[in-house]
């Protein structure tokens, strides 16, 4: 399994997001990574959400609810936080469109006036 962290790079950005950053306990590959940015069109934000729902509804890395000499974990209120978290990456995706944070690049209109060749 490859396995590169650097959060300087968009791969590492979309670590950083999903904390999916120590090579001990990796969960995604880099070509996992790479899939979930292009699939997002190259956006950090929108890939590391993906990656969270992937790990919300696995099985593997979600576990019921259980208690064990006297630890309870409740897989169940885990999947809804990684949820919220994904939720809150597509919501700052949405409002940084168009800018340099996320890849897209916002297009005027050729009407636009501004952008109208003009003639004296």
């Amino acid at each position: 399994m490859t396995f590169t962290y650097d959060p300087a790079t968009l791969p590492g950005k979309t670590r950083l997001y999903c904390q999916d950053t120590v090579i001990a306990d990796a969960i995604f590959t880099d070509a996992e990574i790479a899939a979930f940015l292009d699939a997002n069109n190259q956006n950090a934000y929108l890939a590391a959400a993906d990656a969270l729902d992937i790990i919300a509804a696995s099985q593997a890395y979600v576990l019921k609810v259980m208690t064990n000499n006297g630890l309870t974990t409740d897989g169940a209120a885990e999947a809804a936080a990684l949820r919220e978290t994904a939720k809150t990456w597509r919501e700052k995706a949405a409002r940084n469109t168009g800018t340099t944070d996320t890849g897209v690049t916002i297009v005027t209109s050729p009407d636009d006036e501004y952008l109208t060749l003009r003639v004296s």
